[in-house]
């Protein structure tokens, strides 16, 4: 009986220490098909949908992202293609700017797509008003620039109509300067034989001359103001050409061209306007003879050289 009993508790206890192993046996078994059952979903089933998910993630992105880059392209191309009036809307660009920067962070941290949707478009009203006011003020600085270059042609039109004006009264001054000369006609020199009571007889004999005259008729001239003029008798002697005077010094001289001559002779006429006869004489002192030769006689005023003549005496 004790042993009966004996086997019974021993077989008992061995009964009792069984049942938890089973039990954990049971519940980790458990455990590890729910382990692949989950594992055998989410790798069959719920990948494809998440794969989805991303995808259209993804593309969303991309749209917005080409919509920006697209959009802030064109805001460049016009940046450029106006220069450096573009600097003039500098505060306009750096809110475009901002704006970009900011859709980009929400586009990268994958906000809400209509939001930046929505961010976009206020974007893109911001670069038509850029545009608006970029093309006004395009405008304006044509309308500036077309108005410079209407001034400017006028000024010049001005600046060519006065020196064409200027240009006709200095011709015209000219023309006037050219007339109002002093013209000598009949210009006619030779040797005289001054008898008693002075009277004169020409003579071709160098023997025989006691004077050298020299006459003229001063031209009638409108355009020379009437009054006084001096009128210079040249005389130069046959080989050496020195000049017959009257005197040394200054007191004997006249300046032409800028440089001071001799003179030989001078008469001082009352112009008025009508021609006049003019005769200048030079009389041989009382111990000098006349030289045989050709002599070469010169007639000036103070601004002018009137002509010349010539005789010979033999």
């Amino acid at each position: 009986m004790q042993t009966t009993s004996s086997y019974s508790n021993e077989n008992g206890a061995q009964n009792g220490n069984e049942n938890p192993l089973k039990k954990w046996v049971i519940i980790l078994g458990a455990l590890a098909g729910l382990f692949f059952l989950s594992t055998l979903y989410f790798g069959f089933f719920a990948k494809p949908v998440t794969n989805k998910e991303y995808i259209k993630v993804e593309e969303s992105k991309n749209e917005l992202q080409s919509e920006l880059d697209s959009l802030m392209a064109e805001h460049e191309k016009i940046k450029a293609q106006y220069g450096d009036l573009s600097d003039q809307l500098s505060e306009k660009d750096s809110l475009i700017m901002a704006n970009a920067a900011q859709i980009e962070e929400l586009i990268n941290s994958q906000a809400d797509y209509r939001k930046i949707k929505k961010q976009l478009a206020r974007l893109q009203n911001i670069s038509q008003e850029y545009v608006k006011e970029m093309d006004k003020l395009y405008q304006e600085n044509k309308a500036l620039k077309d108005e410079n270059t209407q001034v400017k042609a006028d000024l010049e039109t001005e600046r060519q109509d006065k020196a064409n004006i200027q240009k006709s009264n200095d011709d015209l001054n000219a023309k006037i300067s050219n007339a109002a000369v002093y013209k000598a006609y009949n210009i006619h020199s030779a040797g005289y034989n001054v008898k008693k009571k002075g009277v004169e007889e020409v003579t071709d004999k160098a023997s025989a001359v006691k004077r050298i005259k020299t006459t003229l008729i001063l031209g009638e001239n409108s355009l020379i103001e009437p009054g006084p003029v001096n009128v210079y008798c040249r005389i130069a002697l046959p080989g050496t050409g020195k000049v017959l005077t009257m005197g040394n010094g200054d007191s004997y001289s006249f300046v032409h061209d800028g440089q001071r001559l001799q003179y030989s002779s001078k008469q001082v006429v009352n112009y008025n306007k009508s021609s006049q006869s003019v005769a200048l004489t030079w009389d041989l002192p009382s111990d000098d003879k006349a030289i045989k030769g050709k002599y070469i006689v010169q007639v000036f005023t103070d601004d002018q050289y009137l002509g010349e003549s010539s005789f010979t005496l033999k």
